[in-house]
This record gives C-alpha cells, structure tokens and sequence, in this order.
C-alpha cells in the first residue's frame, strides 16, 4: 500500500514550512526595527508572539519527524490536512502582519514628525533663551547656543569638546574660589536633583565680571547620561538686591535711630517691626520679637491699654497720647507716653498700627523736681534772683524782695546795683566776667530799714540748654545770704580760737602764729626772749578755794603778768596755770629782759585778792632767746618748756635760762623712757625689801617693796633717774602694775614657806588717778592667788589732795576689798587736818625731811610729835621713815613712834636676805 508521508514528499513539505518560518523571522526584524513605543507596535508584537508560538510547536512537531517516521504512513492524511491548515493559518498571519507593519509605518511616520516637531521646539528655545545653556556628557560640553558665548565672551570651538574654563575661575563675593564646589554639585546632580549656585564669572575677552546663577539639571540621551547647565546674569538683580539692602538698611538705621519705642503691629496685633529701643525696653532680640504676638512681649497691662487706645482710634478718628505706669521685664516701675496710628496699605490693603512709646519716668521726675525746685524758689530764706547778662533782675523770689526792698515793692526790672542800693566795686566788670562764665562771689553792705546788714552775694553764669553756639551765658543766676549773724559768729569764733576764754589772752594757737610770723619776719637785728610761765601750787588753791575762786586768780595772774612785762610783750595763756611771754628786745637789752623777769617774781610775791579770800602763789619761769636757742618755733617753744620744768625742779619760784645742757638733761630723760620700756618686758624690773620693826620692842612687822632697774650689762639704774621720768611720760602706770605683779608673787612664795608676808608697796598719783586701777589690782591677785590684807598701799598726800572726791573713793574701796592704806611723806603737803577723818586710812608715814633733822632741829622734833599725837588720836599706826642714827631711834620712841624703818633697822635688801633677817630678829627678840 503506497504511503502519501514518505520520505519523498517531505522535501516539498519542508521548504514550504522554512520560507515560511524565515518569512516571519523577517516580518519579525522589521517590526522589531520600528521600535517606538506607541500602540501599533504594541499590538504588532503580540501578533507575531502568537504566530511565533505556533511556528514553534511547528518546529517542534517537524523536529521529531525522524522518530515518527514510521508512524507517517498512518497519519499522512491528517498531516497534510494540518499541513493544508498551517497554510491558510499563516497566509492570515501574513495578511495580519502586512496590516500591523502598515499601521507601525503610519505610526512611525507620526512618531518621526513630532519628534521632528520637538527638536525644532528645543533647538528654537535653545537659541532663542536669554540664558547661555550648555550641554555636558561626561564633563564635555557637546552643545551650547550663542547666549552662552556672549555671556562668556568667547568662540564656540573654546567651549565645546571640554570643561568650561570660566568655570574655573569663578568667585563668590568675597573673592574666593568656586571651581571645586561647582565640580561637586556636577558630581551630585544625577543622584540629588538640580542643583544651583550663585558665582561671579570671568568674560574671556573682558575684564569685568559679572554675577551669573549656574542651575544643573541631568537628563539621559541614547542611554547616556547628560547634564543640561543653564547659565543666567543676574548682575543686574544683584545690583537691585544691593541697592534694596542699601534702601532697607537705611529705613532699620533710620527707625533705630529714633529714641522713642517704635513698632508696628497687624490687624491680628502680631509685631510686623520693631526698632531697637523697642528691643532694648523689653530686653528681647529682633529676631526674637518679630511675628509674635503683641502681648506676649510687652508687660501685662500695657497690650490691654494699647488696645483701647486702638478702639478709641478707630471709633473717633483722633489719635492722643496717652500715659501708662507698668513694670518693664526687669521689674523696675516706669512711665510710658504711648501714641498710636492706623495706616493701611494701598497695594494690599492690610491695615496695620503704628506705634510709639517714649520713657517718661525722669522727665516726670524733672517736673516733680522742677515743681519742688519752684517751691524752694519761692519759700527759701535766702534770696535768689534771676539777672539777664546786663545785670537787669527778671525773677526774684521773696526773701530777695526782702532783702533788697525798703518798700517791699518788686526789684524786677532794676539792676541788682539799683535794688540793693550799695556800691560795689567793679560790678559791672565782675557781671561781665560772669557772663563770659566764670563764678564771682563775695560780700556786700547793704542798709535796708535803717540797717547794715551784710550779704553774701554769688553769682553764676546760666545758659538756655540749646544755645551752645554763643559761649556768653544768656543769664545770671543770684544767690544772696544773709550772714550778719554768721559774721557776728565767726568774729566770735575766731575771737574764741586765738583768744582764751577766761583771760581774754591769746591763746597757745595765737601764740604759736605770732612766733612763727617773728620768726619768718626776723632780719639779722631780731632778738627775742620767749618765756613760759607755770603758777606753783595753783592746784592746791583751786581745790581749797574753789574753781570760782581759781578763776579769779588766773584773771588776776594774767593781769599782773601785763602790768609787770609792759605793752609791748604779747601774753598767752596756754591753759590750766601755764601762761606764755614773747618780749622784743635788741642787742644789750638782755640785762633789762631779766630785770622784767625779777620784777615779775617779786610782785607774786604779793597775795592776789580774790573775792572772799587772798591766794599766793609762785611762779616758775623758763625762758629762751631768737635766734640764740633755736630758729623755728617748734625749737624755741620745746626749749622754754624744758626751761619752765627746770625751774619747778629747782626749787618753784623761780627763773631758768635754757642752756644745751638742759637738753641734755632732755635727751637722757628720752633715752630713760625707751629703755624703761624695754626693761619692763625683759625682765630688768625687780624688787628690794627694807624691813620695818615695832619702835618698843623691836619686833619684825613687814616691810616695803623698793623698785629697782639692773640693766643687761649689769648697770644699775637709780630710782632718781627712772621714776621720776616715768612719773612724766606716763610709764609709771605699766611700771606701778608690774612692781605690784612682782610684790604678790614674791609675797605669796613667802607665804608657800611660812612667813607671814606684810608687804607696803607704793601708789603713783598717776596710779590712783587711773579709772581702772582697782581693776588692775584685783586682776594681779586672782592672777597670782595673793590676798589683799597682805599688803598695805603707801599714798603721798600730795595725791590724796590733787582729787580729794576721787581720792576719797578710791581708798574706800581699797579698804572696803582689805587693803591697808597709808599716807607717805605726811607733814610736805598742803592738806587739811579735817580730812584725815573723811579717808579711811591706817597708818601715817612721818616724811625724812622731818626724820633727818630729828636731833638737831627743835622745829623738827616738834612736828614728829605733832604727827604722832595726831596719829595716835584718830587711831592710826605712826610710821618713821629714814631713821639712820640710835639717837634719832630713841627721840621717836619718846614721842611714841609705832613703827621705825631705815638703814638703822635694815638697808634694802633681796626677798632672801629679807628672810634671813626675819629669822635672825625674831630670834634675838
């Protein structure tokens, strides 16, 4: 049986299905090659997928002929049916494809004009631009239009084919380099975006730059990625900007120069401006303020007010200042003068609110001043006027008008010269020096009613403020005193400063610039005698007598002083008893300078009669010589002091010459008180005792601690020479403390061993004068555990009587804590018998003096038994101090002498020896 799908008939089936396989692979190409994108393309390809789907199960079923070869024969029939079919298939493929290339042709047609269209769009805005563009692919410029070249003011062969080069060497504004940053924004443009940057460029042919903004866009061309640069001067809106700042800077300069708070507000009261004074006020910062809401800035209060203020506004049209006490941000209290508008803008027609807001906390404090200062004007007591630079009076207050005016009528309109109705010399020059502005002020007479009245008168020159280019005041200001009194007073003060007040003498200040103007005055011819005179025994009859009485004699020394020296010496009195002579004289006049002197001495001599009594008192005189004893004042008045002292150390009542021996005797007294001083702190100060016995039977009783000074070296230092200048120069009250310190601790070691201390220890009047000398002693005892009944406190009488009320206190109290008190030296002074009773005393100690001339010396003997029998009638131990002979022991034991002391009994000796001695007398006793 023949087989219709034999090998022989497959060549004719085969070819026919490969030309019809290559024939779609070609339709396929060209469909291909009209790849655009747009629907006809779109469905072409489907079309040929599907047909590419059935040719390939074609292939697929061809592709396995040989392994079904021998199933052929059986299917050869449906083979070319399927084959039959194939064909009809694919002849409508083909017609189906010949439709779709038509419509891709159209479309491609289509697609090619309105790129075309495009392109010609692009190339005409391209060159048509006002900007220079460019376009780069890999930092390579591949197009640009003409633009760009007259921006750069270059060839376009200079740009194409590479970097810009104007790109490298543009600036910012300060000059500095952009060509990295411009690289950089190249290099971010296809990741972030556009970029853009403001730069001056160079013109390649040109010296001037200009300002250009560079904007960089990246786009992708034939699958290359390009950056499009468009380059645009802007140097004309940059001016604009300039002058903009410029204009903008100079309305901030203008509103912050205004002194007043200036600001501005919108419709919904948010701060649109506000000046620096505005900021400062409220203590923000202008970028801080603006946009923020009114209230929230100013103080609480000040909005709320504002606001009615712009209620007001609107409602009446009239726009008032109005004044607002409120607390700024530091909470300082202020007064505000606030003044607001409305304006509205004509090219938005938003209303906005001006305002402004001045401080005037100080010119209300000026006005309350000025208002204050016009009620002085007008109640002062002293009198002020207002001048013009003639000397014309425009205002005058009414202590002026009652000064100036008889008839109290009104001085304005008169000159001062005319209304005070005095002549004052030079008055107009000195008006004319005050105009020019300098100050004038002095006295003037000026009899008013009948009476001299002095006026102090000053006059300052005053200029309206805003008048400062004429430098002559416009005004004279007149400020009149009324110093009659204050004259009257200062006369007196002055009087009282040079004069005493009790002897109407020159007092030491006169003294001292009478002397000096000698002294300054003194030619080669100038011989003068200084003297200082100083009462003795005043003190004695001013406590006797009384200060009344006392006065009168001071009254009546300085008169008698004047009668003897005569009119031509100048006498002062210097205070208390010391008065004070200055006598002229030239050469071989000083013989008749001491016959004054003598004179002098001879007439105090005679008792001063006072009202109820009669009082003779001596005098001491120091004197020195100009220019024989010194040649400044200080010099001769030290001299004549030394002088004076060395006469009350000779005797009293008498006259001293300085000589530089006398200062000799100062500087020792000088040396002594530095080295005193000393001594007291290292321990130079020690003790002797000098026993006492009972004048009967011998018997031990104590004995009295003597001071003594032994210097580092060894040198022992006499009591003569260290106490009496410690009595001067106020160290005895130091040095009386510490003898005292040493006695209570020598008396109670004794007391550690068995004796029985019994110590007397001396009171200097300094001492007993001093308010805290009780205290001192107590202190000294609770210090060293020493009891008061131990020691007995020998008191002169010349210190009991120096201040008998406080003598009188002080030994009561002394007695009062156990003390024993004993009167030294009695019989030397001046004191009353009557007193003996008031003190509360124990013992009376009869002075040496008496002591020495006991056995030779009727008189003497007769006041030791005196003594004695006044002692022993008001109970009182008897002391003897001084005894030295067996003859002078006896008469005081038959006179009943208590108690002998002297180098008889025992000389003074150390607190050992002192011991020793008690042991051997208690012994032989």
């Amino acid at each position: 049986m023949h087989n219709p799908l034999t090998a022989t008939h497959l060549p004719a089936v085969a070819p026919d299905v490969e030309g019809l396989l290559r024939q779609i692979e070609e339709l396929v190409s060209e469909i291909d090659s009209i790849t655009n994108g747009d629907d006809a393309q779109a469905h072409a390809v489907r079309v040929l997928s599907a047909t590419d789907e059935t040719l390939r199960q074609m292939k697929l079923a061809i592709s396995v002929r040989d392994s079904r070869l021998e199933s052929l024969s059986e299917q050869s029939t449906a083979m070319a049916r399927a084959q039959a079919d194939a064909i009809v298939h694919s002849a409508e493929i083909i017609d189906e494809l010949e439709r779709t290339k038509q419509h891709l042709h159209d479309a491609r047609t289509a697609a090619e004009e309105a790129a075309s269209d495009t392109q010609r769009l692009a190339d005409t805005i391209f060159e048509r631009t006002h900007d220079g563009v460019m376009v780069l692919s890999n930092r390579m410029c591949i197009a640009c239009n003409d633009n760009l070249l007259e921006l750069l003011d270059c060839e376009r062969s200079e740009v194409l084919g590479g970097w810009p080069a104007a790109f490298d060497f543009a600036t910012d504004a300060e000059g500095q380099s952009l060509s990295q940053r411009i690289h950089a924004l190249y290099d971010r443009v296809a990741k972030e975006g556009v970029q853009s940057l403001e730069m001056i460029l160079p013109r390649h042919q040109s010296d001037e730059p200009f300002w250009a903004e560079l904007t960089m866009s990246a786009f992708d061309m034939k699958e290359s990625a390009h950056v499009l640069m468009v380059v645009r001067d802007i140097t004309a809106r940059k001016r604009f900007e300039v002058e903009l700042r410029r204009h903008r800077d100079f309305l901030d300069n203008i509103i912050n120069a205004v002194p007043d708070q200036l600001f501005v507000t919108s419709k919904d009261d948010e701060l649109v401006v506000a000046n620096d004074a505005f900021c400062t006020a409220h203590g923000v910062h202008r970028d801080q303020v603006v946009g923020q809401d009114l209230q929230t800035v100013v103080p609480s209060g000040l909005a709320e007010r504002m606001a009615e203020i712009e209620k007001e506004i609107l409602g009446t049209g009239e726009c008032r200042p109005i004044e607002h006490e409120c607390r700024d941000y530091s909470g300082k209290r202020n007064i505000v003068s606030i003044k607001r508008s409305i304006f509205q803008d004509s090219s938005t027609g938003d209303r906005y609110v001006v305002a402004t807001s001045r401080d005037i906390t100080e010119d209300r404090r000026r006005e309350t001043r000025l208002r204050l200062l016009a009620s002085v004007f007008k109640g002062a007591s002293e009198g002020v006027a207002i001048l013009s630079a003639g000397g014309v009076i425009r205002e005058a207050n009414p202590a002026f008008v009652a000064m100036f005016s008889e008839d109290k009528e009104t001085p304005i309109g008169k000159t001062l010269t005319d209304a005070a109705k005095f002549d004052l010399d030079a008055f107009d020059s000195i008006l004319n020096k005050v105009a020019g502005g300098a100050p004038w002020s002095g006295k003037a007479m000026v009899r008013t009613d009948g009476v001299e009245r002095t006026y102090w008168i000053s006059l300052s020159p005053s200029s309206d403020m805003d008048d400062k280019a004429d430098e002559r005041a416009t005004r004279v200001i007149a400020l009149v005193s009324d110093i009659t009194e204050l004259e009257r007073t200062q006369e007196k003060l002055r009087h009282q400063a040079l004069f005493d007040n009790l002897t109407n003498l020159p007092n030491r200040r006169f003294f001292r610039e009478y002397l000096q103007r000698i002294v300054d005055e003194a030619d080669g011819e100038t011989r003068v005698t200084i003297c200082f005179l100083d009462l003795d025994d005043f003190k004695h009859v001013n406590d006797s007598t009384g200060h009344s009485a006392g006065d009168q004699l001071l009254q009546a020394v300085g008169r008698r002083i004047q009668q003897a020296v005569g009119c031509d010496a100048f006498i002062a009195r210097f205070g208390g008893d010391e008065f004070a002579v200055i006598m002229p004289h030239q050469d071989g006049q000083a013989d008749s300078v001491q016959q004054v002197l003598d004179h002098l001495l001879t007439m105090f001599r005679e008792p001063f009669k006072l009202d109820d009594s009669e009082a003779i008192v001596g005098i001491s005189i120091g004197v020195t010589r100009f220019p024989d004893h010194g040649h400044d004042v200080d010099a001769l008045m030290c001299n004549a002091d030394i002088a004076m002292y060395s006469a009350k150390a000779s005797g009293k009542n008498r006259v001293c010459v300085f000589t530089p021996e006398l200062q000799d005797s100062v500087t020792f007294r000088h040396q002594v008180q530095t080295n005193l001083r000393r001594a007291m702190v290292d321990n130079e100060i020690w003790l002797l005792f000098q026993p006492k016995i009972h004048a009967t039977d011998g018997r031990p009783i104590g004995c009295e601690a003597l001071v003594r000074w032994k210097t580092r070296d060894g040198k022992n230092i006499p009591p003569s020479d260290f106490i009496p200048v410690a009595e001067q120069t106020g160290l005895i009250l130091p040095l009386g403390e510490l003898v005292f310190l040493l006695a209570a601790q020598q008396a109670c070691h004794w007391h550690a061993k068995g004796v029985l201390p019994n110590v007397a220890v001396n009171v200097s009047p300094h001492q007993l004068r001093h308010p805290r000398f009780i205290e001192q002693l107590l202190a000294i005892l609770e210090r060293t555990g020493a009891k008061a009944e131990w020691f007995e406190l020998e008191i002169t009488e010349h210190a009991m009587m120096d201040d008998v009320a406080h003598a009188i206190t002080v030994i009561e109290r002394l007695a009062s804590l156990g003390f024993r008190i004993a009167i030294d030296d009695f019989g030397t002074g001046y004191s009353s018998l009557s007193y003996l009773k008031t003190f509360r005393i124990h013992t009376l100690k009869i002075d040496l003096s008496f002591i020495r001339d006991l056995t030779n010396d009727p008189h003497s003997e007769a006041i030791v038994r005196s003594i004695v029998s006044l002692g022993t009638g008001l109970g009182l131990s008897v002391v003897a101090e001084g005894v030295e002979t067996a003859a002078q022991a006896d008469v005081l034991r038959d006179v009943g002498c208590d108690v002998l002391q002297g180098y008889l009994i025992g000389r003074p000796m150390t607190a050992e020896d002192y011991v020793n001695w008690l042991t051997e007398t208690q012994g032989s006793c």
